[in-house]
């Protein structure tokens, strides 16, 4: 995979339903869609997961958002 978020995509994709960052991250490294060199990999995900979700207006926000954080803070694909 070439991102962080191009493994998220996938591993949400598979699951076919929403998945919490945590569920995502576990299944990530179970598949080794992604190597994370971080000493903190699951701060960098949710960050990951943020500035790609619909609604997010921070500076780093993705141009097209391909993600939605639902209220129980799962992600699906939009």
């Amino acid at each position: 995979m070439a991102t962080i978020i191009d493994a998220a995509l996938t591993v949400l994709k598979t699951a076919n339903k929403p998945l919490s960052a945590d569920e995502i991250y576990v299944e990530i490294c179970k598949s080794q869609l992604f190597e994370f060199k971080s000493q903190d990999p699951k701060a960098i995900l949710k960050a990951q997961l943020r500035k790609n979700c619909l609604g997010f207006t921070g500076k780093s926000a993705a141009e097209t958002p391909r993600l939605k954080q639902l209220i129980d803070k799962t992600f699906q694909i939009l």
